[in-house]
């Protein structure tokens, strides 16, 4: 079932859309899996159109996206407007499309996740409207995804590594923690397993397969994306410098186990 948030904001954005431009609207990331967490879960879509926006339908759409931010200024709903057409082939041959990011709006956006936001939908997208997303026959490639996957641990997370090596106390704080760990992680994990997932489901599954010494930074970044117990129920009282260092010498591994066949 969608949470009740992300139900309103998806209706505020269709009742705001242009009139007869907006043909679908698909939600993925944690709503898709069934993970979606209150404060920290942005709502990711991908909204198809009828047909490339003009000017002043793209000026539309951004009033659209100024009215939803206005509207729910504790969430942000982000994602491409592309056409169905989009969706059926391989995201590398999607143009710049309008696409809003942390409510950023682009006019002409590159779709930079589009290999992980095609997958996401077809295999655990959830429909809001429009076509059922079987019908859109989105397209998918394991092999792409999985090269994606490698290339993302190899460059953006492996110089995020190699700055946490450097600065380790960057790692200490609990944003820093929770989204380094979580983030190569989850990574990895389909890199193990084949199956895309959450950060949160990601992270309980490091426990049962990474050495034991980095359960307690696992455990840690967990109880920062859920709250639980609060500042209270921290794996580091009063030892930001451990938190730091543990942060990078998970970031640095799995990193380095993520690419060590490449």
């Amino acid at each position: 079932m969608t949470p009740e948030p992300v139900s309103e904001v998806c209706a505020t954005f269709l009742r705001e859309a242009p009139a007869g431009l907006v043909t679908g609207l698909y939600l993925r990331g944690g709503v898709g899996f069934g993970e979606w967490v209150p404060g920290q879960s942005d709502v990711d879509f991908v909204a198809t159109l009828d047909h490339r926006p003009d000017d002043a339908e793209v000026d539309a759409l951004r009033r659209t996206h100024e009215a939803v931010a206005a509207a729910h200024p504790d969430l942000h709903f982000d994602g491409p407007h592309v056409l169905a057409g989009d969706l059926a082939a391989d995201p590398a041959g999607c143009p710049d499309v309008p696409t809003v990011l942390g409510r950023l709006f682009e006019p002409a956006g590159t779709v930079h996740d589009g290999v992980v936001a095609w997958h996401e939908l077809a295999w655990h997208g959830v429909h809001v409207a429009g076509l059922p997303i079987v019908e859109l026959g989105v397209w998918t490639s394991r092999e792409r995804l999985r090269d994606f996957t490698v290339d993302n641990l190899d460059t953006y997370w492996r110089g995020n590594a190699e700055a946490l090596a450097a600065m380790p106390s960057e790692g200490a704080a609990e944003t820093a923690c929770a989204w380094c760990v979580l983030g190569v992680t989850r990574l990895h994990h389909l890199l193990v397993t084949g199956e895309m997932t959450t950060k949160s489901a990601a992270g309980r599954w490091g426990l049962t397969y990474y050495p034991e010494r980095f359960h307690r930074v696992l455990r840690e970044a967990l109880r920062i994306r859920e709250d639980i117990r609060g500042d209270e129920g921290t794996e580091y009282p009063d030892d930001r410098h451990a938190r730091g260092q543990d942060t990078a010498e998970l970031t640095a591994y799995v990193v380095a186990r993520g690419t060590e066949r490449r």
